[in-house]
């Protein structure tokens, strides 16, 4: 979870360096919004570390390791913009094979491992384990739970460990953890993202002139992400399904819920940032065919961008966003408007 690679590529005011947490090294912790708790001890490791990028606790992560140090697991907790267990798990994936350290990774099974965390309902967790042949690995592994509307993902590698007992203690640790109640309880069974069918086709998009009723109706809650969060909320029984556009990059991966013909959004890194890109609704009252670009991070902060004359590529998308020239922000009630926002 490069938190801070996706701060300075995004130009965010928010500290690089993410916080401890004041938690004695012997004593649990309890996060307040999902009842999860994280002991001193799992499954033979011990917590070395406890942080959060935010303020608010929506993005922390736990450090365990052995006393030999030759077993690590990392545990992320974080309220992602879009709750989608394999779509997270998609970005964690990427995020491992990418990484030089596990070079020639190779995946003990064909597919990921789906499986039942607590007292879920269904097999609403992804796992997968990675022999790793070259470096100071011999095995490494990752797995992504839903806690209701937040995510957990683990992370672990072991120096000795072959990948069948590395998934083992995986298990252990996943198992140690002490889940709320009501984890995954109506999540629906998870499953990998797949490629789409049909990918989109990209035209020439510049950038539109400023436009300041676009530019709130981009801030009203108007975002793909935020739309699909709320149609889970209201018909939990129907929820999007997410097809990959395209290969993944480190930086951010292109995916469409239900093959959407014109609207994508840009799960960034790994960490639950997410870019819409979607007909704007301005555009669509002006037939002007205008397409809007807001980013929402973790503790539902959501930022509008220009918006283009059509379709973006993801390409032009990431260079708008990685120059970090926002248009306006909404963060709960509060607007804060750009006066770049407007015409002149």
């Amino acid at each position: 979870m490069k938190w801070w690679m996706v701060a300075v590529a995004l130009g965010l005011a928010v500290p690089v360096d993410a916080r401890d947490l004041a938690v004695p090294t012997d004593k649990g912790w309890k996060h307040a919004e999902t009842g999860l708790i994280l002991m001193p001890q799992l499954a033979g490791m011990s917590r070395t570390a406890l942080t959060d990028t935010t303020q608010t606790e929506h993005d922390v992560a736990a450090q365990y390791d052995t006393p030999d140090k030759s077993t690590f697991a990392t545990i992320y907790l974080f309220h992602p913009a879009i709750a989608d267990v394999g779509l997270w798990f998609d970005r964690s994936q990427t995020a491992l094979e990418t990484r030089d350290l596990f070079k020639n990774a190779s995946p003990a099974t064909a597919d990921p491992i789906a499986f039942a965390v607590g007292g879920a309902r269904s097999a609403s967790s992804l796992r997968q384990v990675y022999a790793t042949p070259a470096g100071q690995y011999r095995s490494t592994a990752l797995a992504v739970v839903p806690v209701g509307e937040w995510i957990v993902g683990v992370r672990m590698s072991a120096k000795t460990l072959t990948a069948e007992q590395l998934d083992a203690r995986l298990q252990q640790v996943i198992a140690a953890v002490r889940w709320p109640k009501a984890v995954g309880t109506e999540a629906p069974a998870a499953a990998p993202v797949k490629i789409c069918a049909t990918p989109l086709t990209f035209g020439k998009a510049k950038q539109a002139k400023p436009d300041g009723a676009d530019l709130l109706m981009s801030l009203m809650g108007s975002s793909l992400a935020a739309k699909k969060k709320a149609e889970a909320k209201s018909e939990p029984s129907v929820r999007a399904t997410w097809c990959r556009d395209g290969d993944a990059r480190t930086e951010y991966g292109m995916y469409r819920p239900d093959s959407a013909p014109s609207s994508y959004v840009l799960a960034l890194y790994d960490a639950g940032r997410v870019v819409s890109v979607y007909p704007s609704i301005m555009g669509q009252i002006n037939k002007n065919g205008t397409y809007s670009v807001s980013l929402e991070d973790v503790e539902g902060t959501v930022s509008a961008f220009q918006s283009f004359t059509a379709l973006p590529s993801p390409k032009q998308v990431w260079s708008l966003i990685e120059r970090g020239q926002r248009t306006g922000t909404k963060n709960g009630n509060q607007l804060t408007i750009s006066p770049k926002g407007f015409s002149s």
